[in-house]
């Protein structure tokens, strides 16, 4: 029998104070996980942090880091890692989507700016490269165990005329991050995947896209289900995921978008 409980982990998910990230964060910690609510926003992280104690009884607390920066990172990561005493699960879900800009005479593609460009990389690619070397070197390596969750993209597959090149850039990266990290962390234990999601209704896409965010949209480009993605449908992935009743997913990216990415 499969239980898939995950009480007593201790889980750490960054950009969790808002959209997908406070799913996964709250749905931890309602499965068992104390967890490190990681945002750059902290005051927003403390916020959500308190409701879901206030709501789990478990212990959850914020902390605030640019994953992008190197000496934030590594002191986050001892932070967390002496007040829970280790970290088990690490959820790499801090990420942000620029557009080129729309102004007139503008061109989304050819005025893209490099300034937009890094800023994206170092937050999609960089930040769960760094996080998880820091989360290894500093726990996981200790305990000989752990569970890595990259969160990609359906944008890191297929591509769009929407003028977030740097987006889709970062996103391919992190699915091939994720393989690399599996090969290197498994004679620690440690498992490390990636989960790609479409349009879900509280996540990046939906909220920043026009043409996402409406339902109409997914019942005529192809959707198999012909509508976005609903809470707690990629959260259900996750658990499985980063429970110990995973012993031989590794190194793969599980596509949740209802079928999308299947059609021609």
């Amino acid at each position: 029998m499969y239980e898939f409980s995950l009480n007593g982990k201790v889980a750490m998910v960054t950009g969790a104070a808002s959209g997908l990230g406070t799913e996964y964060a709250e749905t931890l910690a309602e499965q068992g996980c104390f967890v490190a609510l990681v945002d750059y926003n902290l005051d927003k992280a403390r916020q959500e942090a308190e409701r879901i104690a206030e709501k789990t009884g478990k212990h959850v607390r914020a902390y605030s880091c640019d994953v992008g920066s190197e000496p934030e990172v590594k002191a986050m990561v001892a932070e967390a890692a002496e007040d829970f005493g280790r970290i088990d699960i690490l959820v790499n879900n801090a990420g942000i989507l620029l557009y080129g800009p729309k102004e007139e005479g503008k061109d989304a593609f050819m005025d893209y700016s490099v300034e937009s460009w890094e800023r994206v990389m170092r937050t999609n690619l960089t930040g769960p490269w760094l996080v998880t070397r820091e989360v290894v070197k500093q726990s996981m390596q200790f305990l000989g165990r752990g569970r890595v969750v990259n969160v990609a993209s359906v944008g890191g597959i297929r591509s769009t005329a929407a003028g977030c090149p740097s987006y889709h850039a970062s996103k391919a990266g992190v699915i091939m991050l994720t393989a690399s990290q599996a090969a290197e962390l498994a004679p620690y234990g440690i498992l490390v995947n990636a989960i790609s999601p479409g349009s879900v209704r509280n996540g990046t896409m939906y909220s920043r896209s026009a043409s996402a965010s409406r339902e109409e949209t997914w019942k005529t480009n192809g959707c198999p289900l012909q509508r976005s993605g609903k809470y707690g449908e990629v959260s259900a992935l996750l658990v499985m995921l980063v429970s110990d009743e995973n012993t031989y997913i590794n190194g793969q990216n599980i596509v949740v978008d209802g079928g999308w990415t299947i059609q021609m």
